[in-house]
């Protein structure tokens, strides 16, 4: 019977001493969502190219990420070493702040591809104004070189058809006239 006491005792020991994450450490679920809003403002702090300035508006975003989850950066740098220790944790928060940056960048793709879409579909629909518009001024422009050269045409035609027609009046004449003199022609007998 002592043998089963202590085998209950030692149960509850074991059963009482299971690992957990202590109540004084930030939650894997939150500490997720701090270290992506983290990890967004330390993107947007890399960008800028003054370290005063980086370091003015890194205190900002960091203090408001602390107030927006009602934490300070003690709590933070703690819960941060804590998860470091335990890396099995550390990497479930890691993958599940890795999906929703990448749900992001995907989203953010996805609306600059459609806005480019709408950019190169704008684009090429003015193009094709444009070229409409040049096609007919070009046709405008042809039409007009083709009004200028029929009239040209028309002006040697009217020359050609009037120095033919001269010609054809001589002609004319001519055939008269030597009608006429075959006519007038004394017309003599032989005997």
């Amino acid at each position: 019977m002592k043998n089963f006491i202590y085998l209950v005792f030692v149960f509850l020991m074991a059963s009482a001493c299971k690992p957990g994450i202590p109540n004084d450490i930030i939650q894997p679920d939150e500490m997720a969502l701090v270290m992506h809003d983290i990890h967004i403002a330390d993107g947007y702090i890399q960008t800028i190219y003054m370290p005063d300035s980086a370091k003015k508006v890194a205190a900002s975003f960091y203090g408001g990420i602390y107030k927006k989850f009602g934490i300070d950066s003690a709590l933070y740098k703690k819960s941060l070493d804590y998860y470091m220790l335990n890396p099995r944790v550390m990497d479930g928060i890691y993958e599940k702040v890795t999906a929703a940056l990448t749900k992001e960048k995907n989203a953010i793709v996805r609306a600059d591809s459609i806005e480019f879409a709408k950019e190169l579909k704008a684009r090429l629909k003015r193009i094709k104004a444009d070229s409409i518009k040049r096609a007919d001024s070009l046709k405008k422009a042809s039409l007009v070189k083709n009004k200028d050269s029929l009239k040209k045409a028309l002006k040697i035609k009217k020359a050609d058809s009037l120095k033919k027609a001269k010609a054809a009046a001589k002609v004319k004449l001519k055939k008269r006239t030597d009608s006429l003199k075959r006519v007038r022609r004394p017309v003599t007998i032989k005997n």
